[in-house]
């Protein structure tokens, strides 16, 4: 299930030169329980970036 997500946010974060996040967070990205994610593309990937604490 969260293969899926990551390859749908893929073709939604633009790919730009550095680093690109999506504007939108999500709660539990990665299953742990009370954090904010959102999904980063940078040269070497895309991946979930822990953004804060708390839900």
């Amino acid at each position: 299930m969260s293969r899926l997500i990551d390859r749908a946010l893929e073709r939604i974060v633009p790919k730009a030169t550095g680093s690109a996040c999506s504007g939108t967070y999500f709660c539990n990205a990665q299953g742990h329980p009370g954090y904010w994610y959102r999904f980063c593309c940078v040269d070497t990937g895309c991946s979930w970036t822990k953004v804060r604490s708390s839900c």
